[in-house]
């Protein structure tokens, strides 16, 4: 199971959720499905995302076992 933790980044970051949709130019409820790892960025949105948030794309999603 991925868990992501996008949104606990955002919420550390001095972006706010609307902001972040608008530097991607998604909509919110990508950014949400995103947040709920019901889809997740591309690779090169991840890199972006994580230079944005100031953190590793590793930080990004956290994985446990099934």
């Amino acid at each position: 199971m991925v868990i992501s933790l996008i949104g606990h980044y955002i919420k550390q970051s001095k972006y706010s959720r609307p902001q972040i949709c608008e530097i991607f130019g998604i909509s919110n409820n990508t950014l949400s499905n995103w947040c709920t790892a019901k889809t997740f960025p591309t690779i090169p949105q991840a890199l972006r995302l994580a230079r944005v948030l100031g953190c590793k794309v590793d930080d990004l999603y956290e994985y446990r076992g099934e």
